[in-house]
């Protein structure tokens, strides 16, 4: 076998190699050697394309054929066999024993390469080693691709990927900048939890100024019942009215459900309606959970509830902010995992929430600081866990011992949550 030459990709690109071999009209083998081990061998008659294989898994043409539906696995496998013993070439036999038409393989085959050559765009370093002659087993076969087709189909999808993949960065860039400008507008309370806010503010306010304001909403009324009566609250007869609610739970409680109903139905037109109600469906679940935990773990319930309920409210406001550009589902996700926690610590403040409660908010997934464990941290992140993955999973063993609780307690309060949850979602 004779190398016609070799030459590095960087001083002469595969598009040029290809280019020449075309218009020579040479019938040869160009051994792609790549940096990443990704190493291809292009077969060309005539300086036409006859066939291409590729070390990189999926690349090869058999694979190929069963990825895109073209054959089923058994049948390649068979073809690959029964070709290889009958001395064959792969396309020869696939095209001569009717398993495809030769115009559909030249297609797929064209595709394969076009996805070859781009591997090699990307990699960018490499050699190409051009040998003579072409195998006798792949010459005269059934397709013939035409080289500078397929290397101008190649280049038009390697632009354009460069090209969406700078759009894409471009919109993540003016996502980031106008979040760290704080150009975004954020939720706004909605009325009756702003009247109970301020309530809460003035020292003065009894049980009966709550009650009061409470009852000009019959619904509210019927949730916040439904909630004291539920098992998570383990209340010992039967609550049937707002005031002896507000009296076995306490203001701070009330408050809390009331927060927690009224963020459930926060409405942002920017954001799809099913997606927004997911987040505010699992922040009011991770409420109930954490309110739950830290009763059996000596924390403060009120500040948990607060804590699991905002914990992603962030999210509401990166997805709105996201509306006006064009991005992947997987950069999105990105966004949201690394901005909402900044982003939700600045809604508590703007809706007066204490320090304590922006901070977790803010550090929700930094349970660890200078090798201590924040117990509320902790207890906010298990909360998160289990409503996310359900209590039966894998739950972090240092959660748990962070906050001392087992996985039976765990799964009471889940379902004993759940429930909760379940009994304001039916009104």
């Amino acid at each position: 076998m004779a190398v016609l030459f070799n030459v590095d990709l960087n001083f002469m690109p595969i598009p040029d190699v290809l280019q020449w071999i075309d218009m020579n009209r040479l019938s040869c083998v160009v051994n792609v050697t790549l940096e990443n081990g990704n190493d291809m061998n292009l077969c060309m008659e005539n300086g036409k394309i006859v066939f291409v294989s590729s070390q990189k898994k999926g690349y090869r043409l058999g694979e190929y054929l069963v990825k895109c539906g073209a054959m089923s696995e058994v049948k390649v496998f068979q073809a690959l066999t029964e070709s290889r013993n009958s001395g064959l070439s792969f396309t020869r036999y696939l095209v001569e024993n009717g398993l495809i038409p030769a115009a559909e393989l030249a297609e797929h085959l064209g595709e394969l390469v076009e996805k070859i050559l781009i591997e090699v765009f990307i990699s960018k370093n490499g050699s190409v080693a051009v040998t003579s002659p072409l195998p006798e087993i792949v010459a005269n076969g059934p397709v013939r691709l035409e080289t500078g087709r397929i290397i101008f189909d190649a280049v038009r999808i390697f632009d354009e990927m460069n090209r969406d993949s700078r759009q894409r960065d471009e919109a993540v860039e003016a996502i980031n900048q106008r979040l760290y400008q704080e150009d975004f507008q954020l939720p706004v309370l909605p009325g009756m939890l702003m009247q109970l806010i301020s309530l809460m503010e003035d020292e003065k306010t009894t049980f009966q100024d709550m009650a009061k304001l409470i009852m000009t909403d019959q619904v509210l009324i019927s949730r916040i019942l439904k909630i004291a009566n539920s098992a998570l609250y383990a209340a010992s007869g039967e609550v049937d009215s707002i005031h002896y609610a507000i009296v076995r739970l306490g203001m701070r409680e009330i408050m809390n459900i009331v927060t927690g109903i009224q963020i459930n139905s926060l409405q942002n037109k920017d954001i799809p309606q099913e997606k927004l109600q997911q987040i505010l469906d699992d922040a009011l679940k991770t409420a109930f959970v954490a309110s739950g935990l830290a009763r059996h773990c000596r924390l403060d319930p009120e500040e948990a509830f607060l804590g699991g309920l905002l914990l992603d409210l962030g999210k509401t406001v990166i997805l709105s902010v996201a509306k006006d550009f064009e991005i992947e589902q997987l950069l999105l996700e990105d966004l949201l995992n690394s901005r909402h926690a900044e982003i939700g610590s600045l809604i508590a403040r703007k809706w007066n929430y204490p320090e304590s409660i922006q901070n977790l908010i803010r550090y929700h997934h930094k349970r660890n600081f200078g090798g201590i464990v924040n117990p509320m941290i902790a207890l906010i992140q298990l909360a998160d866990q289990v409503v996310q993955a359900g209590s039966e999973s894998g739950l972090d063993p240092e959660l748990l011992q962070a906050i001392g609780v087992d996985q039976e307690t765990v799964n009471d309060v889940f379902s004993k949550s759940i429930n909760s949850f379940n009994q304001i979602k039916a009104m």
